[in-house]
């Protein structure tokens, strides 16, 4: 595929290198890109109509992010340009055209893999491309599979982009005004053992109920309170509802676990993290039925981290990190924070089957099994995704292959 090339490197291009806060997200992407595909470098490069960005890096000086060079003296040029892959497994090899080759050998490498990221307009915009100082090649099934973390990386930059656009559907009002109208609720999706089917606890998920635009989702809500301490009222919210329905829906609820999204921000800040166990040692729900769930938030100080967690967990909650493989977390984070647990994302359930994701995948249900922790797959829809599961042993598993959110804690359908 030949893009036009101007239009591949003009105007969308700039909507991404002007973003002045990217999210550890992406750094965590491609720690888990380049520990699955075997290489020690991982990174993202945005290029425009004349230089190259370097957007996230792993495996590299912390310097480097951020960091600018000439576009034509890249080998992610010619990614961008093709909009196809690019495979280098030796540099120094003298049947490698030496316009790509120069590039890699002047970086301190000598193998690169690369795929084109594009944008919402459909024009390759940048790069998620590793590299090795060493001789390396990647598989085309691996190549694949570094494709599937370049349409997640890609999903990531959108988010991003519609963040600094501070243009949100809803504005900070019409959530406050939803809030206290009590149109926001928690809806419940079962989590599963996937082997028998057996429902081993459910998520509460804020769902609005629109009197216009119907069922709204809360990645279309939640930015406009991002930055706002009306996060922690929400989530304090939902825990109160969440747990009170679990109380009253059924008696067989009060012995299921009941998992609760927070904002990982809370644990910033003294009040905050204050007030939240408030919430769970003064809930009608058993306390050590609560599983704090830790969602996206900016970076946080690990040691201040774990010293906010370890009081949560005195509370007799449970906590969790959610999105392993997309959120803040790191791997170093799993390994050093005293968690109960981690869910892992759907952008990497989506490759099950495939040998890379899961060998990675074995690895995280292995890890859990050794050091006691939960672990859940999240984003299961095929009966496929199922069978490779319990073929890695995976204990839990929630997705709509088992149920949809519903308004209620509820059996799943036959």
């Amino acid at each position: 595929m030949t893009l036009n090339r101007p239009e591949s490197r003009g105007g969308p291009a700039g909507n991404y290198t002007a973003l002045t806060r990217v999210s550890p997200v992406l750094t965590s992407t491609l720690e888990l890109a380049a520990n699955a595909l075997g290489y020690p470098i991982a990174a993202v490069h945005i290029l425009d109509d004349r230089q190259q960005f370097v957007l996230a890096s792993y495996g590299t000086p912390d310097g480097r992010v951020g960091s600018v060079s000439g576009r034509d003296e890249t080998i992610c040029s010619v990614v961008v340009d093709s909009g196809e892959p690019v495979m280098i497994p030796d540099a120094t090899d003298a049947s490698v055209d030496r316009r790509c080759a120069q590039p890699v050998l002047d970086s301190d490498l000598r193998s690169y893999a690369g795929v084109p990221l594009f944008s919402r307009e459909h024009t390759a915009i940048g790069t998620l491309c590793l590299g090795d100082p060493n001789p390396n090649e990647l598989t085309e099934t691996q190549m694949s599979v570094l494709g599937k973390y370049g349409r997640v990386i890609e999903e990531q930059l959108e988010l991003q982009r519609d963040r600094a656009a501070s243009t949100a559907r809803y504005s900070v009002d019409d959530v406050l005004e939803a809030m206290d109208a009590g149109q926001i609720s928690p809806w419940f999706q079962a989590i599963v053992d996937p082997r028998t089917r057996e429902i081993r606890g459910y998520e509460a998920l804020s769902r609005w109920m629109h009197p216009d635009h119907g069922l709204v989702g809360p990645a279309e809500f939640l930015p406009a309170i991002a930055s706002t301490d009306i996060v922690l009222d929400l989530d304090l919210d939902m825990l109160a509802r969440a747990a009170t329905m679990m109380m009253q829906t059924c008696p067989d609820n009060r012995t299921s676990p009941l998992h609760v999204n927070v904002d990982g921000a809370h644990l910033e800040r003294r009040y905050r993290l204050d007030m939240l166990i408030e919430a769970i040692t003064s809930s009608p729900f058993p306390t050590e039925l609560i599983r704090v769930e830790l969602i996206e938030s900016a970076t946080l100080d690990d040691a201040s981290a774990a010293a906010s967690i370890t009081r949560l967990r005195e509370t007799g909650a449970q906590v969790v990190i959610d999105d392993l493989g997309r959120g803040w977390s790191s791997l170093s984070r799993m390994i050093n924070w005293p968690i109960d647990g981690f869910k892992i994302d759907a952008s990497l359930t989506a490759g099950l089957g495939t040998p890379m994701v899961d060998h990675l995948l074995t690895g995280l249900v292995e890890h859990a099994e050794a050091n006691h922790l939960l672990v859940i797959a999240e984003g299961i829809e095929t009966d496929a995704q199922v069978h490779s599961l319990n073929a890695l042993n995976c204990p839990l598993a929630q997705g709509y292959r088992f149920q949809v959110p519903q308004p209620a804690p509820s059996a799943l359908a036959d």
